[in-house]
């Protein structure tokens, strides 16, 4: 099944508006919009496939262990990236963004942005999407006001494969001491602004609570800690709608230490040993060739 149902893009995905100062420009500033999905080098096969099904964009290293797939060239954003997500619209508050980096788009078409009129109003644009203006920007442009930036709504989750493109982004499969031994745990975390598409995945797996870190305000946790809702409602949806990304692994070890607990080896020295050493090579410990 080809990326474009998996919805990825709802969980890695970036629209910008980069600014830049440029003489040669009558304003002095250049627009650059940019597509990107950025992922550990890990997962270079999944942006591989990404950038075929699109058919546009490079991939390039970006940190000592981070890929990022980037789609620049004006005529690409608008002739594929636009249509796709016109097509399949994002369901987390990430499509505000994107129709704000639509809106600039189609400004920029227009050629509004050789103006000084015209930049503001590309500007005013900008200070609403993802954190806003930089530093730079809000001491060059100190009066800028923020444009409308509306809030996603949604009835319910329509596809699971839908889910499990968020999850290979945003979900984690892990595994928690407790005070007798372990337990086996899947959450997902979100800006707080999304917390009503958490609500729906809680609706849509029949399981899992929403908790709100103390220490975070921003964040929203989607989590199950429930051992019978992880044994009969999470894993086998994971094993009817597989995981495309390397995480796919940490969830084969998730299910080997359910199955572990399920017989209460977790209950006997050599059960913890094994959950312990399985715990071990998961997540940020697992080493990749």
């Amino acid at each position: 099944m080809s990326l474009l149902n998996y919805r990825f893009a709802d969980a890695e995905s970036s629209f910008s508006i980069r600014i830049i100062k440029d003489k040669r420009r009558k304003v002095g500033w250049r627009i650059l919009p940019i597509f990107s999905i950025e992922l550990h080098e890990r997962d270079v096969l999944l942006l591989k496939r990404l950038q075929t099904f699109f058919g546009i964009g490079n991939i390039y290293k970006h940190m000592p262990n981070k890929l990022v797939y980037c789609v620049q060239s004006f005529d690409e954003l608008s002739k594929v990236i636009i249509p796709h997500f016109d097509k399949y619209p994002l369901l987390t508050q990430k499509r505000s963004d994107f129709l704000l980096f639509k809106l600039v788009i189609n400004l920029l078409n227009n050629k509004v942005q050789a103006s000084i009129e015209g930049l503001h109003k590309i500007i005013s644009i900008i200070a609403s999407m993802n954190k806003g203006l930089s530093k730079e920007l809000k001491v060059a442009f100190p009066n800028i006001i923020r444009s409308t930036r509306s809030v996603v709504d949604f009835d319910k989750i329509g596809h699971p494969n839908w889910l499990v493109g968020f999850v290979d982004g945003e979900g984690c499969f892990y595994v928690k001491p407790n005070k007798l031994s372990f337990d086996v745990v899947m959450s997902i975390s979100q800006h707080s602004r999304d917390e009503l598409l958490l609500s729906k995945i809680i609706s849509y797996l029949g399981c899992g609570i929403i908790e709100k870190p103390i220490t975070r305000s921003n964040q929203t946790t989607f989590v199950v800690y429930k051992f019978n809702d992880i044994y009969e409602k999470i894993i086998p949806f994971f094993f009817n709608y597989p995981l495309q990304s390397v995480k796919y692994l940490d969830f084969k070890d998730f299910c080997e230490v359910a199955d572990l607990i399920k017989v209460k080896s977790h209950l006997t020295l050599e059960g913890i040993k094994i959950i312990r050493e399985i715990k071990f090579g998961m997540n940020k410990g697992r080493k990749h060739k």
